[in-house]
C-alpha cells in the first residue's frame, strides 16, 4: 500500500449486509479507511482497474456472478490484491475452496463479529505485504546472484607468470558486486599493466561503472602503451557518462620484466613500494580521480627501477578503513606494517594474510566497503 488510507472495496449486492459492514468498521478500525460499494462483479472489476484499491471484501452471491466462479474472475481482476471471501452458513465449504484458489481467508456472515471481521482484514493486508516483500526480495536476489556471476568473470581468475615476479590479488566484495577493480593486461610494448581502481560506493551501480571502466582500459591497451594517453582518454569516456556523482580512483602500472622497472600514472589511487627494511615510498597520485573532468590529463612517472627484495602494494581504501567494534580504523600504517612482517612469504600468503587482518580487526563484522589487494613481490 502507498497510501496511508486505506481503501477496501465491499462487493455485496444486499443493501442490509453492506450497513452492517460499514458499523462494524466504523466501530473497530482504528486507522483512515475509506469503503468503496460495487453490488455486481462488473463494477468491482472497474474500480480494481484503477489500481486504488487495497483490499476486497468479497460476497460470492452477486446479481452477475455466482459460486466459486465469482472468486476467480475477480481474483483474475484483481492484480495481487487481498481478496477476503464473505459466505452464507451453508456456503463455508465455498470458502475453504475460495482459500485454496488464492484467497487470504473467509467469513461467514452470520459467524462475524466487528473483532473477527478487523482481524481477517489486517492479517491479509500484512500477509499481502509480507508476500510482496519476499518477492521482491527473491528476484533482487536472483539479480544479484546474476551479476554476480558475470562480474567474477571479469576478473583475472589467475595472476599472470611474469619472470622475476611473485604476483597475488584479492578482492573481497562489501555486497553481491563490487564496485572495485583490479586486472592484468598485457601491453603490445612487452609490459605487463597491472591495474586496480576503486569506483564510489558499492553495490549495482558502481559495478556497472567498473565494468565499463575495465572495457575501456582493455580497449585502450590494444592501441596505445603510454599508461598518460591509457587513462587519459579512459577519463575522456567517463567522464561523459557520469552525471558527477560517481568517480573513479584508479592507479595503472606498467611493469617491465626486462629491465626490472615500473612506470604508473595515477587518478587518485595510491600505491607503496616497500623496501626490505620496513620503509615505504608512496607511488603518489598523478592527477584527479577519472570521470569527474572531462579535459583532466594523468601524467605518467618515470621510470621507476625495482630491486630484488622490494613489495609493490596496491590496496583500495576498504583496507585500511576497517573499523574495529569500537569504531577505531584498521590505518595504513598497520597495514603496511603487516606487509613488511609477512614480506618472507609468498605474494599469495601475504594476500590472505592482510585480508585476515582486516576480518579479525573488525571482528568480523559485515564489510562496509569493497577491499581489493594487488601484491608484486620482486624476486
Amino acid at each position: 500500500m502507498s497510501r496511508t488510507r486505506v481503501r477496501i472495496l465491499l462487493v455485496e449486492d444486499d443493501q442490509d449486509d453492506v450497513w452492517i459492514m460499514r458499523n462494524l468498521l466504523a466501530d473497530r478500525w482504528d486507522s483512515p479507511f475509506e469503503l468503496v460499494h460495487a453490488e455486481t462483479l462488473a463494477v468491482a472489476m472497474r474500480h480494481c482497474a484503477t489500481g486504488q484499491i487495497d483490499l476486497i471484501l468479497l460476497d460470492l452471491s452477486l446479481p452477475d456472478s455466482r459460486g466459486l466462479e465469482t472468486f476467480l474472475v475477480m481474483y483474475a481482476a484483481a492484480d495481487g490484491v487481498p481478496i477476503v471471501v464473505l459466505t452464507g452458513d451453508r456456503n463455508e465449504t465455498l470458502g475453504v475452496r475460495a482459500v485454496q484458489a488464492g484467497a487470504e481467508d473467509y467469513l461467514v456472515k452470520d459467524q462475524m463479529d466487528d473483532q473477527l471481521l478487523i482481524r481477517s482484514i489486517r492479517y491479509a493486508l500484512e500477509r499481502r505485504r509480507r508476500h510482496r516483500i519476499e518477492d521482491q526480495l527473491r528476484d533482487t536476489s536472483e539479480e544479484f546472484r546474476g551479476a554476480q556471476q558475470i562480474q567474477k568473470r571479469l576478473f583475472p581468475a589467475t595472476p599472470p607468470n611474469l619472470e622475476g615476479f611473485d604476483i597475488a590479488s584479492g578482492l573481497y566484495p562489501a555486497k553481491a558486486t563490487a564496485g572495485d577493480y583490479f586486472d592484468y593486461i598485457p601491453m603490445s610494448d612487452g609490459r605487463l599493466a597491472v591495474v586496480i581502481g576503486d569506483v564510489t560506493g558499492h553495490g549495482m551501480g558502481p559495478a556497472l561503472l567498473m565494468a565499463e571502466t575495465r572495457a575501456c582500459l582493455r580497449t585502450l591497451v590494444e592501441v596505445s602503451s603510454d599508461p598518460s594517453e591509457i587513462l587519459t582518454r579512459a577519463n575522456r569516456v567517463l567522464a561523459r557518462d557520469t552525471d558527477g556523482s560517481r568517480f573513479v580512483t584508479l592507479m595503472l602500472a606498467a611493469i617491465d620484466p626486462r629491465d626490472c622497472s615500473l612506470q604508473y600514472a595515477s587518478a587518485g589511487q595510491r600505491g607503496y613500494l616497500l623496501n626490505d627494511t620496513g620503509d615505504a615510498i608512496v607511488l603518489d597520485s598523478t592527477s584527479l580521480p577519472l570521470g569527474i573532468d572531462a579535459d583532466t590529463t594523468v601524467p605518467r612517472t618515470d621510470a621507476l627501477p625495482l630491486k630484488s627484495g622490494q613489495i609493490v602494494a596496491l590496496f583500495t581504501d576498504g583496507l585500511t578503513e576497517a573499523e574495529s567494534p569500537g569504531h577505531r580504523r584498521l590505518g595504513l600504517e598497520s597495514v603496511l606494517d603487516s606487509i613488511h612482517a609477512l614480506r618472507q612469504r609468498p605474494a599469495r600468503e601475504i594476500v590472505d594474510g592482510l585480508h585476515e587482518l582486516a576480518v579479525n580487526f573488525s571482528g568480523g563484522r559485515v564489510k562496509t566497503d569493497d577491499i581489493t589487494i594487488v601484491l608484486i613481490k620482486v624476486e
